[in-house]
């Protein structure tokens, strides 16, 4: 049963970390269409309101993505609680680690301290 239960945290997990990746992705190539846009009116010497409603549809695209990437977060943390409720602790998947229950941000004053060598 256990290893029942470990299978389908790793198929759920593997198509969720996909499909996280996959919206970043879509990001990433959202903001490169609308430099290339904006590039392209410039090289193009339009006036600036050229394109502009393409731009603005593109910004709605971009909020509506990052709400998405917002739920797709809150929809990990949500299966990790059903996975707690399974009894299967965490998986790694080979990336960053497991997306941790609250964000863990080091403060810089925890950073290690560099020291200053001399060469001799």
């Amino acid at each position: 049963m256990l290893n029942t239960r470990r299978n389908v945290v790793q198929r759920v997990g593997f198509k969720h970390i996909e499909l996280e990746a996959q919206v970043d992705t879509a990001l990433v190539n959202l903001a490169g269409l609308q430099a290339a846009a904006i590039e392209g009116r410039r090289q193009a010497k339009l006036p600036l309101h050229a394109g502009q409603e393409g731009l603005e549809k593109l910004a709605v695209a971009a909020a509506s993505l990052i709400a998405a990437r917002k739920a797709i977060h809150d929809a990990h943390l949500s299966f990790r609680d059903v996975q707690d409720g399974m009894r299967v602790g965490p998986v790694s998947f080979g990336d960053y680690g497991d997306t941790p229950r609250e964000a863990t941000l080091t403060e810089p004053a925890e950073l290690p301290a560099l020291t200053v060598v001399r060469a001799a």
